[in-house]
C-alpha cells in the first residue's frame, strides 16, 4: 500500500458506510483512482492508466453464478464458495456460517490516447499499451486491496477472490480459463456482454479492465439490461461489424469465434520479440499485451481491446 493512501476510518464513515454503502464504496474507488500515483504512466507524461470506472452489483446468490461452472470452468467458485473457503482457511473461522453476500464489480476504461496510439499499429502491440497492461494490472490489484481494507477497518468482511491462494488460471494444454472471470462477473452484475473476440462490451465500450470484490453486506443487485449474453456485439446483432477479425494478427478470431489457443501463441510466441527488445526498448511483463483485436468505432468509441481472455 503507498504511503499516505493507507485506509484511515472513522465513526463518520462507518455512519456513511451505513447509510448508503454503494455510495460509500464508489465514492473511496473513485477517489483512489483520481488520486493514487500508482494510476500513473511514468513514462508517458504521467498521464492516467485508467478513467473513472463504472460499476454494477449482483448478488451472491444469483443463480447464473452456477451456469458458470459450464461457461468458464468446472472449477470456477461461486460467491458463495468462495466467501465460504476464504473465511475457513484464510480467516481461520471453524465452520463459518456465511449470511448475505454481495459481488460488487468495476470496469475501468483505458486512456483514451493509449487507445488511438494503439489503434495504429498491426503486428504488435504500442509502448504505451503495453504499460497499460501490465502497470495497470498492479493498479488494479492495489486499488482492491485498498478498498477491502478500508471495509475491513469498519468491520465489514471483505475479500477479492483473484487476490486469495485459492484462484488460478487454467493454461494449456487445458483450456484456457479461470476459476474467478473478471468478465463473467462484470456480466453477472450488469456491466455489459461478450463480443466476437471474446472482450467485454460495457456502456464505456470494451476497452476496459474488470475488477471485483466480495462483501458480506446486502447490496441491490444492477439490472441486466441486454437480451443475452451477446447483445452488445454489433456482428452477432446483425453481421454488419467483424473488423476484430481483419486486425487479429495471428488469425485467432473468425465469424466462429475467437480461438484461444491461437491468441496464446500470438502472445507468447510470434509477439515475443517485443518483449526481446526487437522493436524498441521498454517493453516489460510476461508477454508484450497485444490490444490489435479491432479498431473497434461500433464497440467502442475509442478503439477495441485483446488482452489474454483468461480473466
Amino acid at each position: 500500500m503507498i504511503e499516505g493512501l493507507q485506509p484511515i476510518v472513522d465513526s463518520d464513515k462507518r455512519h456513511e458506510f451505513e447509510n448508503d454503502p454503494k455510495a460509500f464504496i464508489e465514492r473511496i474507488i473513485l477517489d483512489y483512482v483520481a488520486t493514487s500515483p500508482s494510476n500513473r504512466l511514468e513514462s508517458f507524461d504521467d498521464a492516467p492508466i485508467f478513467e473513472p470506472p463504472i460499476f454494477g452489483y449482483a448478488a451472491g446468490d444469483d443463480p447464473v453464478f452456477e451456469t458458470f461452472k459450464e461457461v468458464v470452468h468446472k472449477d470456477h467458485f461461486t460467491p458463495r464458495e468462495f466467501f465460504g473457503k476464504y473465511l475457513s482457511e484464510v480467516q481461520k473461522i471453524a465452520n463459518p456460517v456465511v449470511g448475505d453476500i454481495s459481488v460488487v464489480s468495476l470496469a475501468l476504461p483505458y486512456n483514451r490516447e493509449t487507445m488511438r496510439v494503439n489503434a495504429l499499429e498491426n503486428e504488435g502491440p504500442a509502448l504505451r499499451w503495453n504499460h497499460t497492461r501490465w502497470k495497470g494490472q498492479d493498479f488494479n490489484n492495489e486499488l482492491v486491496t485498498y478498498v477491502t481494507e478500508v471495509l475491513a477497518a469498519l468491520g465489514i468482511e471483505a475479500v477479492a477472490p483473484d487476490q486469495t491462494p485459492f484462484f488460478r488460471i487454467v493454461r494449456p494444454p487445458e483450456p484456457l480459463a479461470s476459476t474467478w472471470s473478471q468478465r463473467h462477473i462484470a456480466y453477472a452484475a450488469g456491466l455489459g456482454t461478450f463480443s466476437l473476440n471474446d472482450g467485454f462490451i460495457t456502456t464505456k465500450g470494451i476497452g476496459v479492465r474488470c475488477n471485483s470484490f466480495l462483501i458480506n453486506v446486502k447490496l441491490e443487485p444492477s439490472a441486466r439490461r441486454y437480451t443475452d449474453h451477446l447483445a452488445n456485439c454489433s456482428f452477432y446483432a446483425s453481421g454488419a461489424c467483424g473488423a476484430c477479425i481483419d486486425r487479429c494478427p495471428g488469425a485467432a478470431i473468425t465469424a466462429e469465434g475467437h480461438d484461444k489457443l491461437k491468441c496464446y501463441q500470438v502472445l507468447f510466441v510470434q509477439q515475443k520479440p517485443w518483449i526481446d527488445g526487437m522493436h524498441g526498448p521498454g517493453y516489460i511483463g510476461d508477454y508484450a499485451g497485444c490490444g490489435l483485436c479491432d479498431r473497434g468505432p461500433v464497440c467502442n468509441p475509442h478503439t477495441c481491446q485483446c488482452i489474454t481472455k483468461t480473466d
